[in-house]
């Protein structure tokens, strides 16, 4: 049985491969999703730490893991790649690949919300692009600065935003956006001029946002993404997946479903 930790526009492109090619899977998310299940792919949801981890993957069966969940899903990544290499199951980490950095003053890159908070100017109104787990991150300067967050229109989100106490006429229900005016009317509106994203690649239109940004003349801080674990085999597409799946995986698996090789 495979495993798959999804929950993201990777997650479902490794749901579709796997259906397709005939290939038994447990889909993984935080939280709860809709997910249809049936007989190739069911779905369980929750965190897992390392104990509950191994636990799953020793009931289970488990022979692969296929890890498609956010690039910045730190602590996710770092439980996989303890448990993983100590029970000696591969590890596929289907990723984003990285845009080339941008070389303007405006765009800074730094490795940490730390570092982020570093490069915020006083009397700056802030647009943070980095989700709602990062409102309480965010809560020092937001205390005393004006901000928006930008987070999903889901109950979860808006339960986590208001747990911060955070002020909900200031919260931007969507999803990140291709459409550069949009983005630049967002920034207009609310009079923003600093932008804090993260380096998701193209899958959270990053070239987007900059481009937003430097049309508003509004300085953007880009945290960057977190180190892929080494014992990660990392792959961009689905080509590069089905290749290496075929490598892994055991062989009396790949004799009964001759499926993987179309």
């Amino acid at each position: 049985m495979i495993l798959v930790f999804g929950g993201t526009t990777e997650g479902n492109k490794v749901a579709n491969l796997l259906q397709g090619k005939e290939m038994p899977f447990v889909y993984s998310t935080k939280t709860n999703i809709p997910f249809e299940e049936n007989k190739i792919a069911s779905y369980r949801n929750g965190a897992l730490d390392e104990k509950e981890l191994e636990e799953y993957l020793l009931k289970n069966k488990i022979h692969t893991i296929i890890n498609a969940s956010h690039p910045f899903a730190e602590i996710l990544h770092n439980t996989i790649a303890e448990v993983a290499e100590e029970l000696q199951i591969p590890v596929i980490r289907f990723g984003r690949k990285l845009l080339s950095k941008t070389i303007h003053p405006s765009v800074i890159y730094v490795d940490s919300y730390e570092n982020a908070l570093e490069q915020f100017e006083e009397k700056s109104t802030l647009l943070a692009l980095t989700g709602v787990q990062s409102i309480k991150r965010l809560k020092p300067w937001w205390k005393n600065n004006l901000s928006y967050f930008r987070i999903l229109d889901r109950s979860e989100s808006l339960a986590i935003a208001r747990e911060s106490n955070f002020p909900e006429e200031q919260l931007i229900l969507g999803l990140p956006s291709s459409n550069l005016e949009k983005e630049i009317e967002i920034i207009q509106q609310k009079k923003t001029t600093l932008i804090l994203t993260k380096e998701t690649g193209n899958s959270g239109f990053l070239n987007t946002k900059i481009e937003a940004a430097l049309k508003t003349d509004s300085k953007i801080i880009i945290i960057t993404q977190p180190k892929t674990p080494a014992y990660f085999k990392q792959v961009f597409n689905e080509t590069e997946l089905h290749h290496l799946l075929i490598k892994i995986q055991p062989l009396e698996l790949l004799t009964k479903n001759s499926g993987l090789w179309g």
